[in-house]
């Protein structure tokens, strides 16, 4: 019984702080009888007083920086509530539009990060982050085994160490050799709706490649390794890599359907990810709704397959494809 005194001043202290981030912001202030019904509405069998509520929360304020609980006084009452500084409400919402944005998380983590946004704020502006989508392209379905290999490759950058990894592309093969790759971690970027591992080339140093994220496997650090980059070379690396991509940044993000044949379905899995959901159009065709940035890289993409691959989407989609080849292609006599 002692030992349940000594630590009820804890668990108050946490029932009241918590009641206060959850249920206040600045429009919505509480009062010491708010805190003390909304306490009591959560079946705890505590009761705190004024003093205790000015007590914690100065103690609160003490040890945050980044966040702060005011108070003020109008005419009998006294009000608190909860400023995250850290991070503004149109800020906050702007993260979790891009998340959801991205083809390249899964609905589980999108659905992670939103909450985690939500409880940064009272419960008054849960809505704001509120989310309705059903993707047609779902990736990375082991999220655990995907932050793994992040947190992996994060630790290396941190150290200045190599990694060895396996570069593990889709397949309707059952059976693939990986080849094992070392190779000196730059940075990780998120480019194209794609989250990309920037690596140091391995013949020319003053080269960098990319790999895609999600087709990194079996991450290790190699221990005995030590690399360095300074902040020139780092900035040269930056700058090769948006050449890289330019022409992926330009054009918009669009949906399209492609039809393809059965001979380049591994081709679009590499392309989309394993979760395309294709139906078959006829016995060599199948058609697929994709979303991706149409621009000249991803025509000159459809090109390489030789009429393989081919737009089935509107008119004005399939007009455009049309006019690219025209100004490219038909007229260079």
């Amino acid at each position: 019984m002692e030992r349940m005194r000594d630590s009820e001043p804890y668990i108050k202290f946490i029932a009241v702080i918590d009641t206060i981030i959850k249920y206040s912001d600045e429009k919505h202030p509480m009062t010491v009888k708010d805190i003390q019904d909304k306490i009591y509405t959560l079946d705890n069998d505590f009761h705190v007083n004024y003093k205790h509520i000015k007590k914690y929360v100065q103690d609160y304020n003490n040890y945050h920086d980044d966040t702060i609980i005011e108070s003020y006084k109008k005419g009998r009452n006294i009000y608190f509530y909860y400023i995250n500084t850290s991070l503004d409400r149109m800020e906050a919402k702007a993260i979790v539009d891009l998340i959801y944005s991205s083809d390249f998380f899964t609905l589980k983590t999108k659905e992670n990060y939103k909450k985690r946004i939500q409880d940064m704020f009272s419960i008054h502006y849960h809505a704001y982050f509120r989310k309705n989508l059903n993707l047609h392209i779902v990736k990375n379905e082991n999220d655990q085994v995907f932050y793994n290999e992040l947190e992996i490759i994060s630790k290396a950058i941190q150290e200045n160490k190599k990694i060895r990894f396996q570069y593990q592309k889709p397949s309707l093969q059952t059976k693939q050799v990986n080849k094992i790759t070392e190779l000196a971690p730059i940075d990780t970027v998120f480019s194209n709706n794609e989250y990309y591992l920037l690596c140091q080339g391995a013949k020319n140093p003053q080269e960098c490649i990319q790999y895609r994220l999600d087709y990194i496997k079996n991450v290790e650090i190699v221990d005995e390794s030590s690399v360095h980059f300074d902040v020139l070379e780092l900035q040269a690396f930056h700058e090769k890599l948006k050449n890289m991509t330019y022409m992926y940044g330009e054009g918009k993000l669009e949906i399209i359907e492609l039809d393809f044949k059965k001979s380049v379905y591994s081709n679009m899995i590499d392309k989309f990810g394993k979760d395309i959901h294709p139906y078959q159009v006829n016995d060599d065709t199948y058609r697929v709704q994709v979303k991706h940035f149409i621009n000249s890289t991803f025509y000159s993409w459809i090109i390489g397959f030789g009429g393989n691959i081919q737009i089935a989407g509107n008119d004005k989609q399939i007009s455009k494809f049309k006019d690219f080849l025209t100004s490219h292609f038909l007229n260079h006599a």
